[in-house]
């Protein structure tokens, strides 16, 4: 092989290490570890199952990793910037590492409470957010939704600006701005709707909102 022939071949394998970058950057999001952004009041953290110990302000949690919040609030930041905001007595398990390779959500799983969900509008796939409560799947496409599980085993999902997207077994369904989803713990759900602002969670809406707005995350368009 000649001297020009061998230089050819370099420049190709390089050419061909270039032009696959891309995709293993896009197959491998480094969206965890997540960091605790705000901590009001009372919350522990385990890592990868191991026994809970009290959590502070600005640890940071991986794959496998989880938190709950005892008394308060706590939010989570991504690396991105997409927010997991924690209602009192609301547990979250991170998915464990050996989750696939090829571009998908940060995915979670949720054990109880209430949690607000935020992403940035127009966020790439690998940055959205994967809720797994219960019988549902809920995929925060970007704004701001709520997500409670209820005493029954049934999922309520709420939509305050932006969509979501929440699936199960044999059924999905997409929700919009002031649009509610109610998930029975058994079977597929029935039509949306309309949001309904509580007294007893106006509070936490409107801090949540609050949040969004000075966030980037969007916020309630009016109709």
């Amino acid at each position: 092989m000649s001297a020009r022939e061998r230089r050819l071949l370099l420049l190709a394998f390089i050419t061909a290490g270039f032009g696959a970058w891309p995709c293993l950057a896009a197959a491998q999001p480094q969206e965890l570890p997540a960091q605790i952004a705000t901590l009001g009041g009372r919350a522990e953290l385990s890592r990868k199952s191991a026994p809970w110990a009290v959590a502070a302000l600005r640890d940071e949690l991986s794959a496998g990793d989880g938190v709950r919040t005892i008394a308060g609030r706590l939010t989570l930041l991504t690396a991105s910037g997409q927010a997991l905001r924690l209602g009192a007595r609301t547990q979250i398990v991170f998915a464990a590492d050996d989750a696939p390779v090829t571009p998908s959500p940060t995915r979670l799983r949720m054990h109880g409470g209430l949690l607000w969900v935020s992403v940035m509008p127009n966020s790439p796939l690998p940055t959205l957010i994967e809720v797994r409560a219960g019988p549902a799947i809920v995929t925060a496409r970007g704004g701001g939704a709520t997500i409670g599980m209820n005493p029954d085993g049934s999922i309520l999902v709420a939509v305050y600006h932006g969509g979501v997207t929440v699936s199960g077994e044999g059924w999905q369904r997409s929700l919009t701005q002031d649009q509610t989803l109610l998930v029975p713990p058994v079977g597929a759900p029935r039509e949306t709707g309309l949001l309904k602002r509580e007294k007893r969670d106006a509070e936490w809406a409107k801090w949540n909102e609050q949040q969004d707005r000075v966030g980037g995350y969007g916020a309630r368009i009016e109709k």
